[in-house]
């Protein structure tokens, strides 16, 4: 669902900055399924750390040793 840029959008900078990254990302991940791959890996991992620091708070909190 592709729109024309009105003028204003054609010659604001921060516009373009943010197409010119949206297609780096798109090369560097392969198209935008490569990049949503991406950002549920990441998703993950940041889960597990986040899974594993509240364990570790746990186990301290418990008074053992991690």
């Amino acid at each position: 669902m592709a729109t024309e840029p009105d003028a204003n959008e054609q010659d604001d900078p921060i516009v373009a900055e943010v197409r010119a990254a949206r297609q780096q990302l798109l090369k560097q991940y392969g198209g935008i399924e490569g990049y949503l791959r991406h950002v549920r890996e990441v998703h993950a991992q940041r889960l597990e750390r986040e899974r594993e620091e509240a364990e570790r708070r746990e186990a301290v909190e418990l008074g053992k040793s991690v």
